[in-house]
């Protein structure tokens, strides 16, 4: 068999039909290929950086597809390692798409934010027990909103408040108890007390540097403050830092609460304080403002001598109750003396007493006010068996005891017979004997004489 010689020219016609062949095949391949979609997450974030303990945050996945067609892919919601939620999210060929998810958080904390596939972070979110934002300041007050979460404890917790500049008085932090459920607070702070639309003492016994008023959820109670106040109010005041109290507004009037030094500054001083139990609060020293509106001294007799009895009206017209300390004076010496309280804007009237056992004259004073003067004469003091005065010149601060009927003696009876006899006198009782036995007598000898007649033949 020879084989057939051909030229190049009759072998290009077959060469052009393996390659449009190959080329069909590659393209039926390759087409389903670049058809595919491609998609990833190309980017993450979340709506806030703080949330409240129980509140949820709104994270936002962003997924794009560079496939030449649509498709869909599972999108994971992640918080420090562990997969809080999932999605499936559809993407158009060349598009992209965000979906958004919203995340619950019960426990405060700080959290790591991711969404997965391939996986992208959407930053550290804080969770906290409560938030405190500043809504509105001046010169004189600001407002502050405090935020508490459902947080699943029943011990108290505290809240920093925003830093106050260039304040002489602020409010650093603020305890609360916890309730289970969110509230809201509004802690107003002024450093001018006028301004705080509450009737705050303002007279020589008291120096208010600041008040502090909350409106508060139902249910829910401050516990505790620390609160920073500048030294040259205590200066220009004239107080000692120690001195410094917080008053509660209850009922009408103020009353001290637990107050103490935490920490001194060159400039400043941080005090805590109690809280629990109102919603108004005055920062500084209050005192009661005692005075004396009414005096009267009276005397009486009495065994011992003259009782002496003086009578005062003790008016309070400071802010808040205080303990009044009385004492009764006879000639400059104190002989008696007590301790009342007096509410704020009220009176007492307090009555004191003692027993002057010398004649004379005597200036009474209750305090340093002069309530009278009273004259004992010689018959008035009580007198000894000598018939002159007991041997007792300085009043008694006591009251007189009570006295007993004095023991009759023997020098009111017979010889050696008690003077009474079950109470009643012996010269009575010796008397209704011998008058008995008379009658007795008498009635014996009639009955007699009665029976001498009978033996004479006489008749009764």
């Amino acid at each position: 068999m020879v084989r057939e010689e051909r030229s190049p020219k009759q072998h290009l016609p077959s060469l052009l039909a393996v390659c449009v062949v190959a080329l069909l095949l590659a393209a039926t391949v390759a087409g389903p290929v670049a058809a595919a979609p491609r998609l990833f997450v190309s980017g993450a974030s979340k709506e806030v950086d703080t949330i409240l303990a129980g509140e949820s945050v709104n994270v936002t996945a962003t997924v794009k597809n560079t496939g030449s067609s649509g498709g869909a892919m599972r999108v994971e919601y992640i918080a420090n390692g562990t997969t809080k939620a999932t999605e499936r999210v559809a993407v158009d060929s060349g598009s992209s798409a965000k979906q958004t998810r919203a995340l619950t958080f019960n426990t405060p904390g700080t959290y790591q934010i991711t969404v997965k596939g391939p996986e992208r972070s959407a930053g550290r979110l804080q969770v906290k027990k409560a938030t405190a934002t500043m809504r509105r300041q001046d010169a004189t007050s600001r407002q502050t909103e405090v935020r508490g979460g459902a947080v699943p404890t029943a011990k108290p917790y505290e809240v920093e408040m925003p830093g106050a500049m260039n304040r002489t008085f602020a409010v650093q932090s603020w305890t609360v108890n916890a309730s289970q459920r969110s509230f809201t607070q509004d802690v107003t702070e002024y450093t001018d007390p006028a301004g705080a639309g509450i009737t705050v003492p303002d007279d020589d016994d008291a120096s208010v540097f600041g008040v502090v008023t909350v409106g508060s959820s139902a249910g829910v109670q401050p516990s505790s403050m620390q609160f920073i106040l500048n030294r040259s109010n205590l200066q220009s005041a004239g107080i000692d830092a120690s001195a410094v109290r917080v008053y509660h507004r209850v009922n009408g009037s103020w009353q001290a609460a637990e107050t103490s030094v935490v920490d001194e500054r060159p400039n400043q001083v941080v005090y805590e304080a109690d809280t629990a139990g109102a919603s108004a609060y005055a920062i500084g020293q209050i005192e009661p403002a005692f005075s004396i509106t009414r005096t009267a001294v009276v005397s009486e007799q009495v065994p011992e001598g003259q009782r002496v009895v003086v009578e005062a009206t003790v008016s309070n017209g400071g802010g808040i109750e205080g303990s009044y300390d009385a004492q009764m004076r006879v000639d400059d010496a104190v002989v008696n003396r007590t301790s009342v309280t007096v509410p704020a804007d009220t009176e007492q009237t307090v009555t004191l007493s003692t027993v002057v056992t010398t004649p004379g004259t005597f200036q009474i004073n209750f305090n340093d006010v002069n309530a009278g003067e009273i004259q004992v004469t010689e018959s008035q003091v009580q007198t000894g068996e000598d018939g002159g005065a007991e041997p007792n010149p300085e009043p008694t601060g006591t009251e007189p005891a009570a006295q007993t009927e004095p023991a009759v003696d023997g020098d009111g009876g017979l010889g050696p017979l008690p003077g009474t006899i079950m109470g009643i006198n012996t010269m009575l009782v010796i008397g209704g004997l011998l008058g008995a036995l008379l009658l007795f007598g008498v009635v014996i000898a009639l009955l007699r004489r009665g029976g001498s007649r009978n033996d004479s033949g006489f008749e009764l």
